[in-house]
């Protein structure tokens, strides 16, 4: 009944604020929501860890939990949470700047539910063809989000996702299909073979392992397109630029993870069926080459939202980089990464929609400087999330990069870890680069100062001391399940 919970609480506020009239009340629904989300991901994370790392199914196994989805859970809430809570004021300052129409903030406070729903699908789903329908699911909520303003830009944006997205789904649905012909004929007595993961991954070695091959190189590229890596990428700038802001930290906080999720469930039973370093090679060559791909587009951009979604893209490689290196530190590492990327990208994101809803406009030339005396409490969150999410002390993706790095050199891959430090000065250098001119200098006098807002700095500074205080302090039962999660990649739970 948990698992169904999950997946009940936002569909039934989407369907809530479909039917309700007042504003406020669509609000409150869409917060309610998502704040049950986080109580029954916290009450899954304690129902995995008292079982021992074992399973919560539901269904007849379709809905499947182990330590890898509740982590997953967790961070999806986290994210939907805190997205609702700056949505509140963004959006009552769209209506009044006329930037929405009252249409466009109902479609966005019903898609935003039915788009996390999708997502928690994802994670929860053990038949692998309702996982890909639940990563078209959202996909086809999140273009929709894309869209929202109606502009030429915000709909070009979109059908550039709908192309490249759908593309890849294509592309990721032949794998799935491969996946299953790849068991046909091996199960014995049965007819056909069971579609759920955990029977595919308990009879892997049996699987055809030309097909299997076949498989992942179309998920790879499938779900690797949803997930921006290199070069499937290039739909990620234009989503994340054009979408609002709520949507964009909800595209890059987790929308970007659950399909990296998809692929390490197909990598898990690559490996397991192949016995080899096959879909672990893949990983490390596309990690590193978004990671080396990531700085110069840093360098040259000129759109705060474009620069945030190419650091997007720089992460994604590294977690990929750190699973395909595969020793216990790295994919340990990776899923830490996840975590603070997912705590500090939202914050990222709504210091961007702040500065557009006070500027009209993300070109850094103008914005032009001294954000930090037209924008002090914006500019000073943005800084402390700028600083963490190029990995400087003491925030959290310093210890999980660091992790990564010092996992490399244990395991005999000082080279791939030379590699990364080198990514991430680079990146360092750019981000640096961009945000320094506009957050300090000398600023223009004539222009008015940020209206201050408790609920707004709130929702941005919630996720901010999140990841402050999981930097400083380890809860056991977290560590617990993040390597239990790690064991379940590499195949050793």
């Amino acid at each position: 009944m948990l698992l169904i919970s999950i997946l009940l609480a936002p569909l039934v506020v989407a369907l809530l604020c479909l039917l309700a009239r007042p504003r406020g009340l669509v609000e409150s629904l869409n917060i309610a929501g998502f704040l049950s989300v986080l109580v029954l991901g916290v009450q899954l994370f304690q129902t995995v860890l008292t079982n021992d790392g074992k399973v919560v199914t539901a269904w007849d196994e379709f809905l499947r939990a182990d330590a890898l989805s509740a982590w997953m859970v967790l961070l999806i809430s986290i994210v939907s949470l805190a997205t609702s809570l700056y949505a509140v004021r963004y959006f009552r300052r769209d209506l009044a700047d006329a930037t929405v129409t009252e249409r466009r903030f109902r479609e966005f406070y019903v898609l935003t539910p039915l788009f996390a729903t999708g997502m928690l699908l994802v994670v929860l789903a053990n038949n692998l063809g309702v996982m890909w329908i639940a990563v078209e699911a959202t996909a086809l909520s999140s273009v929709l989000l894309v869209a929202l303003y109606n502009r030429k830009t915000s709909l070009e944006a979109a059908w550039k996702y709908v192309m490249l997205g759908g593309l890849g789904l294509v592309l990721a649905l032949f794998g799935t299909i491969f996946t299953y012909a790849a068991a046909i004929g091996k199960t014995g007595g049965e007819m056909l073979p069971s579609f759920n993961g955990s029977r595919l991954l308990a009879m892997a070695p049996q699987l055809d392992h030309h097909l299997m091959t076949l498989a992942f190189i179309f998920v790879l590229v499938g779900y690797g397109t949803k997930a921006g890596l290199a070069p499937m990428h290039t739909w990620l700038p234009d989503a994340h630029s054009e979408a609002p802001s709520p949507t964009s930290a909800m595209l890059s906080g987790v929308s970007l993870k659950i399909a990296l999720y998809a692929l390490l469930r197909f990598h898990i039973l690559t490996t397991a069926c192949l016995g080899s370093g096959f879909s672990r090679n893949l990983l490390l060559g596309f990690g590193l080459f978004s990671m080396l791909l990531a700085g110069p587009f840093i360098l040259v951009q000129k759109n705060l939202k474009r620069m945030l979604a190419y650091s997007s893209l720089e992460h994604v490689g590294l977690i990929c980089v750190a699973v395909g290196m595969n020793a216990p530190l790295t994919v340990f590492g990776a899923l830490l990464h996840m975590g603070y990327h997912a705590l500090t990208k939202p914050v990222l994101f709504f210091a961007a929609g702040n500065v557009h809803q006070q500027f009209h406009t993300l070109e850094f030339r103008q914005i032009g400087c001294g954000l930090v005396r037209t924008m002090p409490v914006t500019a000073l969150l943005l800084a402390l999330a700028a600083a963490s999410v190029s990995g400087l002390p003491p925030f959290g993706l310093f210890v999980s990069e660091l992790t990564v790095i010092a996992g490399g050199f244990t395991s005999n891959q000082a080279w791939v870890s030379v590699v990364i430090v080198m990514a991430l000065i680079f990146v360092f250098c750019g981000v640096l680069n961009k945000l320094a001119g506009m957050l300090l200098g000398p600023s223009d006098g004539e222009r008015p100062r940020e209206t201050f807002s408790a609920s707004n700095v709130a929702a941005m500074s919630l996720p901010l001391g999140a990841l402050l205080l999981f930097t400083a302090w380890w809860p056991a039962s977290l560590r617990q399940l993040i390597e239990q999660a790690a064991n379940i990649i590499r195949g050793t739970s």
